[in-house]
């Protein structure tokens, strides 16, 4: 046992700058490997194509209510999307630019040891989640970063913390948050060494410091307002407030580091069982006893409380399971900042030795099991199409005219019972919507529309009014009987065609299975073409 101890304490002692680039050189090898096999979702394509067709001034002043997050993405999109630069190899180059500058800073100015720089890079959501697919989740990555890097210094050169404060505010309605943690805990840690002297300390003790606050706050007001949800923005989740917080505390930890027990990767996945339930609370109640105990006794427990705190507040009413990856980066920031003032020998943390092998222990166990989601998931992502959106556009672009009508059919919508189950015997009308899942992950390897009853370029997250859907049913109308159909779901045909007045019949060309990947599952689906039947003697 000692003789195993010795040989992994000696990696610690190797040059850290030499295994940083190596570990830097197979992250960049692995992840524009990967890229190349990954067919960009429904997320990816929805950012692309409003980078692409909307106006400037909806992507600053009016989209972000519906989208939920600042535009700062879909403005650096915009430059190669308007220029009409190919789609994939510029979305991925832009996200995997970010996450290595991201990688690029841990490894070489991190306090960590070389065993966490070395497996830190290749765990789940930082490898595969925010490297692989291309989001906003990249620059949170390095802005998270950032913040730890200046934080040190924070009171000797504020502006850059501030500065990367403020890039945090920029990514995500979820960075506005976490900076406003990191401020307030900031604001808590002047006032704790300061006590009856704070209010002068703040106002005119540091002049820049002053200036950077007041600006950053102008900054975080201005985007939350940007951000604030629009009345009929249609992507809020139903369901009580005490169970909304269950999840984002006793749930969401778990799940961002060692835990595998949602039903599903979408929207209001819950725990699939009963011993799911038991181990997500347990997992999670020994990461904030860890983390507590850690940060209390290094006297920066506002550190974790705040950003935490504020986190949820967002992420309570709105998160899907991969944003619970946004607590590996709050967790990253925290033992970032921690070992920095542990380093400092005047302020040597002193941990007990019990508790001390307890956190290693649970922390290599979850390391082992991210970087199993990174490895299954890779493969997967390698074996499965990902998407149906690349595959799609290269079957319209080999076996379609330009002449054909190409439709994708509606979702039926039904009459709700008491428990708001739908009544399939009373059907009220369509959801003109639901054809941007098609169209949107489609249309970014095309110029123009590629099917005719598209509502707009991207997917509309508001209730579209009565005018515009009559003067679009009117103009799906007039195209007659298309020539396919697109569906996920073949009982749908039926009333697609009651609903645009066509009695031709069709049969099923052909049909794509796909798997949406998620830590080590896989998730099946099926997309179909239907195909008119043509008229004998034609």
């Amino acid at each position: 046992m000692n003789e195993i101890r010795q040989k992994l304490a000696k990696y610690n002692t190797l040059n850290p700058k030499k295994t940083g680039l190596v570990v830097l050189a197979i992250y960049m090898v692995l992840s524009c490997c990967l890229i190349c096999f990954h067919e960009p979702w429904y997320d990816e394509a929805q950012a692309w194509m409003i980078a692409r067709e909307a106006s400037y001034s909806d992507i600053l002043f009016f989209l972000p209510h519906y989208e939920s997050h600042p535009p700062l993405w879909h403005l650096i999109l915009s430059i190669p999307a308007k220029l009409g630069m190919p789609y994939e190899i510029s979305l991925k180059t832009i996200n995997l630019i970010f996450m290595f500058l991201a990688v690029a800073l841990i490894e070489f100015k991190s306090p960590f040891s070389n065993w966490i720089k070395t497996f830190l890079p290749f765990t789940f959501f930082i490898f595969y989640q925010f490297g692989i697919i291309s989001r906003p989740y990249s620059m949170m990555t390095l802005a998270m970063v950032l913040c730890a890097l200046t934080f040190k210094k924070r009171d000797e050169k504020p502006i850059r913390f501030i500065l990367s404060l403020a890039f945090l505010c920029l990514t995500s309605d979820y960075g506005i948050a976490i900076a406003g943690g990191m401020t307030l805990a900031w604001l808590f840690d002047i006032f704790l060494r300061e006590k009856k002297n704070f209010l002068r300390e703040i106002f005119s003790g540091n002049f820049p410091r002053l200036t950077g606050l007041i600006c950053l706050l102008i900054l975080a007001i201005l985007l939350a307002l940007e951000v604030a949800p629009s009345s009929d923005t249609t992507v809020i989740l139903e369901s009580s407030v005490l169970y909304k917080f269950y999840m984002v505390f006793l749930v969401a930890p778990a799940e961002a580091v060692v835990t595998n027990c949602l039903s599903g990767e979408n929207l209001g996945a819950t725990v699939s069982s009963p011993l799911g339930v038991v181990l997500t609370a347990v997992a999670s109640l020994l990461i904030w006893a860890i983390l507590v105990l850690f940060c209390r006794r290094a006297k920066m427990l506002h550190f974790l409380v705040f950003p935490v705190v504020c986190f949820a507040a967002i992420g309570a009413f709105y998160s899907t399971p991969h944003h619970y990856g946004i607590y590996v980066l709050i967790f990253v920031f925290v033992y970032w900042i921690v070992k920095e003032n542990e380093s400092d020998v005047s302020a040597k943390i002193s941990i007990d030795k019990k508790f001390s092998n307890v956190a290693k222990i649970f922390a290599g166990v979850c390391f082992a099991v991210s970087l199993y989601w990174s490895l299954m998931a890779s493969l997967n992502e390698i074996v499965y199409p990902f998407y149906y959106s690349r595959t799609l556009a290269e079957w319209v672009e080999e076996n379609t005219k330009e002449s054909d009508v190409l439709m994708v059919n509606w979702y039926p919508t039904y009459a709700k019972d008491e428990d708001g189950n739908d009544i399939f015997s009373e059907p009220t009308g369509v959801n003109y919507k639901s054809v941007a899942e098609f169209s949107v992950p489609v249309d970014p390897y095309f110029s123009s529309p590629v099917f005719a009853n598209e509502v707009l370029p991207y997917q509309w997250l508001g209730t579209l009014d009565e005018d515009f859907k009559s003067d679009y049913v009117e103009r799906v109308l007039s195209y007659g009987a298309p020539d396919y159909i697109f569906t996920y779901n073949e009982n749908y045909i039926p009333g697609f065609l009651i609903a645009i007045g066509v009695d031709d019949e069709y049969e099923l060309m052909t049909g794509f299975n796909n798997y949406r990947i998620f830590k080590s599952n896989l998730y099946p689906y099926s997309v179909m073409i239907f195909q008119k039947v043509a008229e004998e003697g034609i």
